[in-house]
């Protein structure tokens, strides 16, 4: 193992550094950066910037055939869906191969549970102990049932392309294909929920507000969609 106490930025000689040393250790598996912050270029999180400067470390990992490890943190906030609590934009969840939260109780917990999703696996929940300095997993994975619903919004917008209304119109356009009605109030929750599924499948959505209506636009960029995110839902729901 090699540390490293200085790094460059994202597009200012951290690619270089990581090839330079590739080059020297030919055996070079894996890459671990902490944190996150530390190696972006751009220090505001947007949507944008987020997945263009990942897209750059992705392509790199993929050219070098290594696995690059980021150490980001979670916001303070907490959510149902441990991913929504990735700090940031969807974009660093949308680029990224896979991603890994690790959630405690509290901050001297000696249990933790570790929630996994990405391109190949499916989401699951690991319990986890810690013994001395390592964690042990302490049981089976839990795989959680698959949703249905980014997979029938996929399948909607490679048909319409582009979606302007209410919830309550996509709820009866998504009532065709789930073959199961879908309340209203809970239209733009699963969206949000499902949103960096829906982005690895080039479907972008946004909730606006005016005048005291509200409405959900949706579109569909068929050049971002990701075969193999398909193929895992496809997978869990026949």
């Amino acid at each position: 193992m090699y540390f490293s106490v200085l790094a460059e930025s994202i597009g200012n000689g951290l690619e270089e550094q990581i090839e330079n040393f590739k080059n020297a250790h030919s055996d070079l598996k894996i890459v671990a950066i902490d944190t996150l912050q530390k190696i972006k270029t751009d220090a505001e999180y947007r949507y944008g910037s987020d997945y263009s400067e990942l897209a750059v470390l992705k392509r790199l990992a993929e050219k070098l055939n290594i696995c690059i490890l980021l150490v980001h943190h979670t916001r303070k906030n907490r959510d149902a869906d441990p991913f929504n609590m990735i700090s940031g934009t969807t974009g660093i969840s949308g680029c990224m191969d896979g991603s890994l939260v690790l959630m405690k109780s509290k901050r001297t917990s000696n249990t933790a549970k570790l929630f996994a999703t990405g391109r190949d696996i499916r989401e699951c929940e690991i319990h986890l102990e810690r013994v001395e300095c390592k964690w042990v997993v302490t049981d089976e994975q839990i795989e959680k049932p698959v949703d249905r619903f980014p997979l029938a919004i996929h399948d909607l917008m490679m048909n319409i392309q582009t979606f302007k209304g209410s919830a309550t119109e996509l709820c009866e356009r998504l009532k065709g294909i789930l073959g199961v009605e879908i309340q209203s109030n809970v239209v733009s929750k699963k969206l949000m929920q499902n949103a960096v599924t829906l982005n690895k499948l080039g479907v972008q959505f946004e909730l606006k507000r005016s005048h005291g209506k509200r409405w959900i636009e949706v579109r569909c960029d068929c050049s971002g969609d990701d075969g193999i995110e398909l193929q895992r839902i496809c997978d869990g729901v026949v």
